[in-house]
């Protein structure tokens, strides 16, 4: 049995995140893996408690604990050996303040990169049972640095880059940030979106302005249906209509077809676009899609091998 406790450097290290993917490739590995948050809010009140259970069930791993019930045992140490006669793996999320669970465990230490934080100090707090180091958000000019810096540690490393995906938020969000209103019934509001294009008077051709990048929102005035219907490909997650004015009933049956999400605003399209402003502030790491991607960049960055010594 393998018992994993997870400690980062700072709140919003990345620590839900690394628990996802391990659960994910421990599903993976035919492993069953449990979730257990010492110092979770009771009763459900904890949001990423909430979102491993959910994950686990989606990913068709029907062998989780319930951590409504694992929690009210006299101490963590008596929660954690209970978990640990009935799965493969017990994966513990600790806040950053948190005392060291004093329990036989492996340690995998999650540092968020800053130039203001030092990784040689976070090793020394993570203790000795250090089993994996995670560096997580790192700038792409700064990653070689990092990886010479780490390049006399004999534990397994990962140094992953900053993900444009983990920044992301959904299309609900979106809307509700805007204020806007669902022109159709709404379809894949759960959809990521990464990034924003501005459908004005372009000089380029559709196809080739619009199929660049993917996960993409659009936002161009309402009584605009030609640049609708040129935006409307494969990577365009929703079009954000803006101004006074109702779409055109072809461009509802485009959408509906194709089930792009359509959000009319009542701003013009400048206001529109600069009404985003705070919009990254309601990112969070608890979806499926981050989970997965996150776990995509732990193996990518770790290595396949090194990981699967971790768990064990």
């Amino acid at each position: 049995m393998t018992v994993l406790q997870i400690v980062g450097n700072q709140s919003g290290a990345g620590k839900t995140s690394l628990a996802a993917a391990l659960v994910i490739k421990a599903n993976t590995a035919n492993k069953k893996a449990v979730y257990y948050k010492p110092l979770s809010e009771p009763d459900g009140a904890d949001p990423d408690v909430e979102f491993i259970e959910n994950l686990l069930t989606s990913i068709n791993a029907p062998n989780i604990s319930d951590s409504s019930s694992v929690n009210i045992l006299s101490s963590p140490q008596e929660t954690i050996a209970k978990l640990n006669t009935s799965s493969d793996i017990v994966i513990i999320e600790r806040t950053s303040t948190e005392v060291p669970l004093d329990v036989d465990s492996k340690v995998i230490l999650i540092h968020q990169y800053s130039q203001q934080s030092s990784i040689t100090e976070s090793i020394t707090l993570a203790g000795p049972n250090l089993a994996g180091i995670v560096v997580n958000a790192t700038p792409i000019h700064r990653r070689d640095e990092v990886v010479r810096k780490l390049s006399g540690t004999s534990i397994p490393i990962a140094v992953i880059p900053e993900s444009r995906c983990m920044l992301t938020v959904t299309v609900e969000q979106l809307a509700n940030h805007l204020g806007g209103q669902w022109v159709l019934d709404p379809v894949n509001n759960n959809a990521p979106v990464e990034r924003f294009m501005i459908g004005g008077n372009i000089l380029d051709e559709g196809p080739t302005y619009f199929d660049r990048y993917p996960n993409q929102a659009v936002i161009t005035r309402v009584e605009r249906p030609d640049i609708q219907m040129a935006s409307m490909c494969e990577k365009t997650c929703c079009l954000i209509l803006t101004g006074p004015g109702e779409p055109t009933e072809y461009i509802k049956a485009e959408a509906f077809k194709r089930e792009v999400p359509l959000i009319q605003v009542r701003t013009n399209t400048m206001d529109t676009a600069e009404a985003l402003v705070g919009l990254i502030d309601q990112a969070n790491a608890r979806t499926s899609i981050k989970a997965h991607h996150f776990a995509d960049l732990l193996e990518t960055h770790m290595g396949a091998k090194s990981l699967n010594q971790i768990l064990g």
